[in-house]
């Protein structure tokens, strides 16, 4: 029977349905000759070569992979090219190969194909022989034996068997150089072609060379014929393997035979119906053929076939299955029983009116009494040569599965109202008779004779003529199940549950679990088969094969991934060499000894890196990207074709994260990077749970420039550079304002100095005795309090940069009326702020009104010749600033000037000086808000007739 295959064809994006050659590389990926074109398989889809893509020619007879990896394509045209690094390439020396092709000869042009470590090209020709192509491109046919036989296998230096064929050989023999040796013999001695068309040789060791010519394989050892067989009528492939020697029939039919046992030839046949023109079995165990005309055929595990309705059987679900002298009982739910017998069904019918049949439930074969116990709905029987003999009750039997104690003629029923005894075919206890009708689903007898019997409500034991439930003492236990099986090694009860795996009791009671978290494939349980140690589980989700050693089990799982014809396993039975699995998809027969744990760890790789909206070329080195990209999405594919397609991944980005991200997609997506170095990894699962070695990419995130260390560098001595500035200029600006603020202080000094000097004192004091000597005590009293005022305030006022507009103009008051009183009332004053008490508080410098006052007395004022005098001071808010207006009606600034010279009393201002020197540097402070503007003024004939003075004093100020 054919064993489980997928066909893939144009339909699944195959280049062409006419497949020649089909060829695994050391990377792990499928590669397929067609009709049209190359076809490059990764178990999720084709990428396809063609004449547009590189090829030379569509129609492709073999592909090669040499020493250095390179993908060698040999089409019908004999030019050669090849895949390199992603690129198709045309071998450079083609044109010596058309030149020298034959265009006489029949089916296939290339018989043989060989690059040895040298670059030297080896290509055996159909009708030609072998052409050898150094790598410098000189051409030589290779003559001498290769020329004297119709057929000749070329030893090429012990790597390679090439296959020789020429026009018109010097003899009808066909020749074998081996080991330096050549080996003669007649062309008939391998076949009965007398114009062989299909030819192949492999080279199975250093002893076995293995030839087919025609219809024939023969076998030589050292030269010498060991067989030959010619049961094939035309063989237009063969290969070997590390498991079988393989060949295909022109007229249909793969062929496999045990490559141990070199005696003999003794081939399986599957895929009749198919012209196989090449097989190979992949790293991970499974078979892939191409075919002449239908795609190609993958084949999960070629030891588990499968036998369905389109073989003869009555229905896909096979609720039963048994086995005994190579016959195979199958039990459906429609009630008909199969018996498969040299590859042919026949049907058995239990009762002689078909419309009784019943759901088949199970089987129980008795070797010892020749019985086939049957299990049906309504029905319990047995076969026995042929005949069915069916068991009556006082009741109606509604059987589930029967048991047979060990060592006795005692059989224990589970049926759906209890359980029932039978002894020599009769009943002899009914569960009912005791008040239990419970529907019985399994049934176990141990080895003292107990009954145990599960229910939808759990498990129970009958024992002495009692019942005891025991899902009260372990809640595992009351858990509904399908199945019992009790080991008579251990001693241990298995229960099958639904939904809570196997639950195992052993002899004292005690239960333990296993799950699917210890490795088996469903926890639903559908039956149990123990045989030689191991004990076979079937489930809804697939098989689970369970072999004890120390401390637990060692599992292997088997699903439609490795060539089941359905994960719902229903029903099995297992011999030395065979276990039937009877699923809801047909029956699965096993070569149980080819079945054994898949170590296969598959392999991964990074097929492509995307960064933002273009691909990015990355080398071994990884790749580096800027710091601002928007995504990263890398592409990769793990090469374990059992999934096909379905491969679960996991991945992790080491310096970001090392937990571990599952998925089933094929690509990921980085979207936020910060600078720094990470690794990508990426681990692909096969389909036995086992992780592969991980791809990794290494991936550098660039920093920003601000974050690189030439910039910091750079930043951090324009910074320095900046800073130093900074406090230089600050220091240098401190420096200068210190001085400034010296001078001011000094200037102030100065100003009081000038307020307080001698001379004003003298003459104010000299009033005060005049007072005091006329006796006017009045007045000297008034006298003495303004000048101790005066005084007052301008020690206080000293203490301050700047003081409020009040003690400035209460000061100014007292010194004006000190002057006035002093010169007897020589001239009058007038302060005006028009009452606007708020200018009052505002701040100005120390100082800053008198000096221009006094200016106006002592050279406008003093000298005039009458008492006319007046000084009139007028203040304004101006918003930011305060204007401050002194105008006297003295005798003018030209006419004191001259007056002073003609007396040769030339007077120098120091307080208007002064004042003006720390205007300046109050400018400097302020930047240039303060000014002062001196205006003489004149009637209207020109005549002097005073000087107005405008001060403009900023309102905000530093203190």
């Amino acid at each position: 029977y054919d064993p489980i295959y997928t066909n893939l064809t144009v339909n699944d994006g195959l280049a062409g349905n006419g497949t020649y050659h089909i060829f695994q590389d050391s990377r792990g990926y499928i590669w397929i000759a067609t009709n049209n074109g190359v076809s490059l398989f990764d178990g999720y889809g084709f990428k396809n070569f063609d004449i547009q893509t590189g090829l030379l020619d569509n129609i492709v007879f073999e592909i090669y992979e040499d020493y250095k990896g390179r993908i060698w394509f040999i089409p019908f045209s004999g030019l050669l090219s090849y895949y390199e690094k992603g690129i198709i390439k045309h071998y450079p020396y083609n044109s010596k190969i058309r030149e020298n092709m034959p265009s006489n000869s029949k089916g296939p042009v290339k018989l043989s194909f060989f690059v040895d470590s040298l670059d030297n090209i080896y290509l055996g020709v159909k009708s030609y022989g072998i052409m050898h192509i150094s790598p410098e491109g000189i051409f030589r046919k290779i003559d001498g034996i290769c020329s004297e036989g119709e057929v000749v296998l070329y030893d090429l230096n012990g790597d390679k068997i090439l296959i020789s064929n020429v026009e018109n050989p010097t003899k009808n023999d066909f020749i074998i150089t081996h080991q330096n040796e050549t080996y003669r013999y007649k062309l008939s001695d391998v076949s009965n072609a007398i114009d062989p068309i299909y030819m192949y040789a492999v080279k199975l060791d250093n002893k076995h060379i293995l030839t087919s010519v025609e219809e024939s394989i023969t076998l030589f050892r050292h030269g010498k014929k060991i067989w030959t067989n010619s049961k094939l009528s035309s063989i237009i492939w063969l290969g070997v393997n590390d498991e079988y020697i393989m060949a295909s029939d022109i007229h249909g039919g793969f062929y496999y035979s045990p490559v141990d046992n070199l005696n003999v030839f003794s081939p399986n046949k599957i895929f009749g119906k198919f012209q196989i023109t090449s097989a190979i079995k992949d790293k991970e165990g499974g078979y892939w053929l191409s075919t002449l005309n239908n795609g190609i055929l993958y084949i999960p595990d070629i030891h588990i076939q499968s036998v369905t309705t389109a073989n003869g059987l009555s229905n896909q679900s096979v609720k039963a299955v048994y086995a005994q002298d190579n016959k195979v009982y199958l039990g459906y739910q429609m009630g008909w029983i199969d018996m498969i017998e040299d590859g042919s069904v026949k049907k058995i019918g239990l009762l002689p009116n078909p419309q009784n049949a019943s759901f088949v439930r199970s089987f129980l074969g008795d070797n010892e009494t020749g019985k086939l116990w049957i299990c049906s709905f309504g029905h319990l029987g047995y076969l026995k040569k042929n005949r069915f003999h069916l068991i009556t009750h006082k009741h109606l039997i509604y059987p589930r599965e029967i048991i047979k104690a060990k060592g006795s003629d005692t059989y224990w029923v589970a049926t759906a109202n209890g359980i029932l005894k039978l002894q020599n075919d009769k009943v002899v206890y009914d569960s009912r008779d005791d008040g239990l009708q419970a529907m019985a689903l399994a049934i176990a007898v141990d080895k003292n004779e107990s009954v145990w019997f599960l229910t939808y409500n759990g498990l129970w034991k009958y024992s002495n003529k009692l019942f005891q439930y025991l899902g009260e003492e372990d809640p595992l236990l009351s858990i509904t199940g399908s199945a019992l099986y009790f080991n008579p090694m251990d001693e241990t009860l298995w229960v099958g549950t639904n939904g809570a795996g196997i639950v195992i009791i052993d002899k004292n009671g005690k239960s333990s679990q296993i799950t699917k978290n210890e490795g088996i494939v469903s926890n639903s349980i559908n039956t149990f088969f123990s045989h030689k140690g191991k004990i076979w589980v079937g489930t809804r989700q697939g098989l689970s094969i369970l072999t004890s050693r120390a401390g637990g089990y060692d599992i292997q799982n088997l699903t439609i991934k490795e060539g089941l014809a359905s994960n719902d396993v229903i029903s099995l039975f297992v011999t030395d060499s065979i276990a039937y699995v009877g699923t809801s998809g047909g029956l699965s027969i096993i070569n149980t000894l080819k079945i054994a744990p898949n170590p296969f760890k598959p392999k991964v790789y990074i097929t492509s890196v995307e960064l933002n909206d273009s691909t990015y070329q990355w080398s071994a080195e990884g790749v580096k990207i800027p710091w601002e990209s928007r995504y990263l999405r890398i592409s990769y594919v793990g090469l374990a074709f059992r999934n096909m397609g379905k491969t679960l991944y996991r991945y992790r980005l080491l310096g970001l994260d090392s937990n571990w991200v599952y998925t089933p997609s094929t690509q990921c997506l980085y979207t936020v990077f910060k600078p720094g170095n990470y690794t990508f990894e990426v681990e692909a699962q096969s389909s036995s749970g086992i992780w592969g070695a991980p791809a990794s990419l290494k991936i550098a995130v660039a920093p920003p420039f601000w974050q690189r260390i030439w910039f910091i560098l750079l930043f951090t001595i324009l910074m320095s550079s900046i800073l130093y500035l900074i406090y230089y200029i600050r220091m240098a600006e401190l420096k200068r304002r210190n001085e400034l603020i010296n001078n001011i202080n000094l200037y102030k000094q100065q100003s009081l100095r000038q307020q307080m000097n001698p001379h004003f004192i003298f003459n104010t004091l000299n009033s005060i005795q005049y007072y005091i000597l006329e006796k006017d005590v009045i007045s000297s009293h008034k006298y003495l309090t303004k000048f101790a005022r005066l005084m007052r305030f301008t020690l206080d006022n000293s203490l301050y940069a700047t003081i409020p507009l009040r003690d400035e103009l209460e000061a100014l008051k007292l010194y004006l009326e000190l002057e006035a009183l002093r010169l007897q009332d020589k001239f009058t004053f007038n302060i005006d702020y028009q009452n606007n008490e708020t200018i009052l508080d505002v701040k100005i410098p120390t100082l800053m009104i008198q000096p221009f006052v006094e200016n106006a007395i002592w050279h406008g004022i003093m000298l005039k010749p009458d008492k006319s005098g007046h000084i009139q001071i007028t203040i304004r808010d101006m918003e930011t600033s305060l204007l401050c207006t002194i105008e006297d009606n003295g005798i003018g600034r030209e006419q004191a000037r001259k007056m002073q010279e003609s007396t040769n009393k030339a007077h120098r201002s120091r307080g208007f000086q002064i004042t003006q020197q720390r205007i300046d540097l109050l400018n400097s402070m302020y930047g240039q808000k303060f000014n002062i503007q001196i205006v003489d003024l004149y009637s209207n004939n020109g005549n002097p007739m005073g000087t107005r003075v405008t001060i403009n004093i900023p309102k905000v100020l530093e203190s």
